[in-house]
């Protein structure tokens, strides 16, 4: 005898999932599209640790030393030393938290993940449904965030704060988790130090508030920017109260900011990362520095070399200042290491091309408001005038691609709207 199931659970999925599934059906695809191409190109690369970024050694030994209550430093053979505030502390903790590369990895995939989800809903905050699940898409299969979702770089996490941090400032009149999440991606990347304050103040023009973050309490109402410095400031001092007990000295961000200038500041520069330089017979003079030593050593004489040459020849620095910038915003990476493969070149040049093309038609002629698109261009800006002072790389721009993703969105939409009404105005005439 066939027993019939009258369950109404068995025979349909109730009315609220059904609804929600259909609602969100696409970005839910997308999101596991996305953490399947991330964990399948982890397959593929694998967990070593690739000797064309030696960051990720760095970053290894940090975590590393973490785990064994050794503390926040690691040996540096070029310095024949161990050096301690020479990483901002975030991704080090992070790395630490994971235990191991393969735990650490697959918590990036995941957070990679997740910014898809993030750059979704920062489009929705003014792009209809379908643009933005293009948005996300664009983010989704973005060859560099799936490339360094399986390196132990900081660029995943990083990308994720920023992307995050945007949206919480754009959805809460109050600011207030927007700004604790950058001041939080401050401790992943030093460069982005005040990006915090003119999101902030960027941010009250996009959401048409006062410029006041307001509590519960109305009594209590702080300006955006002061509030955003102090949230940073309050972030950081931990840190700094730390490197002063360490080393003597308060170091708000790192001891790496003199290489990386001397690095962008050299007889040699050329614009690149190239800091084959501190190997060199007459750098040897550094081994016998503190680290906060070598630091302001090596600032100095970049500054001098600055000066030297806006003397003699200023068409130089000039030159230099416009190559950093081309190279941060080539469409294909142009590293002896990662240029040369030709894969690599068509990879990276298929997808930047169409998406630096539809984010410009987007900032210049998309029906965004002009603070939307100031909000979503500023960390464009910023990464671009602080890369345009050290070295260049397309790496520096990948945490704002999501941004771009955006804006290409809006732009592929002032497109279609254009050719929709073509025809109408063939019809009407």
């Amino acid at each position: 005898m066939k027993v019939q199931n009258s369950s109404p659970l068995a025979a349909a999925p109730p009315p609220i999932y059904a609804e929600f599934m259909k609602k969100h059906a696409g970005i839910a695809a997308l999101l596991v599209v996305a953490l399947a191409l991330r964990l399948t190109w982890g397959f593929i690369h694998g967990e070593e640790i690739d000797s064309r970024l030696p960051d990720q050694y760095e970053y290894l030994q940090l975590g590393e030393n973490l785990q064994n209550g050794h503390g926040l430093n690691f040996y540096d053979a070029r310095f024949v030393q161990s050096v301690y505030a020479y990483r901002m502390p975030g991704y080090p903790l992070f790395v630490a938290a994971g235990r191991s590369v393969h735990a650490a990895l697959f918590h990036q995939k995941l957070i990679d993940t997740l910014t898809v989800l993030a750059t979704y809903l920062l489009a929705r905050r003014w792009l209809d449904k379908g643009p933005s699940l293009f948005a996300a898409a664009a983010v989704a299969f973005n060859p560099f965030l799936i490339y360094f979702s399986s390196l132990l770089l900081s660029e995943t996490l990083y990308t994720a704060l920023l992307v995050w941090g945007c949206l919480l400032l754009v959805s809460h009149p109050n600011f207030l988790w927007g700004g604790i999440v950058l001041a939080l991606s401050v401790l992943v990347r030093p460069s982005a130090a005040l990006l915090p304050v003119f999101l902030g103040i960027v941010s009250v023009f996009a959401n048409y508030t006062p410029g006041l973050i307001e509590t519960k309490k109305r009594w209590l109402r702080l300006p955006v920017g002061s509030t955003m410095l102090l949230l940073t400031v309050l972030v950081l001092f931990p840190w700094a109260l730390r490197n002063k007990a360490k080393m003597g000295q308060w170091i708000w961000l790192t001891t790496n900011g003199g290489v990386t200038r001397y690095d962008g500041f050299n007889a040699a520069a050329t614009g690149a990362s190239d800091q084959s330089f501190l190997v060199q017979p007459e750098m040897r003079i550094l081994q016998h520095m503190s680290e906060v030593e070598r630091d302001e050593y090596l600032s100095q004489q970049a500054n001098n070399w600055i000066r030297e040459t806006w003397r003699n020849d200023a068409l130089r620095l000039v030159r230099l200042t416009a190559t950093k910038i081309a190279r941060t915003w080539s469409p294909i990476p142009l590293s002896a290491e990662f240029g040369g493969k030709l894969l690599y070149k068509i990879a990276a040049g298929a997808y930047s091309i169409p998406l630096l093309t539809l984010s410009v038609v987007g900032l210049w002629a998309s029906r965004l408001s002009r603070s939307t698109r100031l909000f979503l261009l500023s960390p464009m800006l910023y990464f671009t005038m602080i890369h345009a002072v050290s070295v260049g790389s397309l790496r520096y721009r990948v945490p704002t691609e999501p941004l771009l993703a955006v804006l290409a969105a809006a732009g592929l939409m002032t497109i279609l709207d254009r050719i929709r009404r073509r025809p109408a105005a063939g019809q009407a005439a």
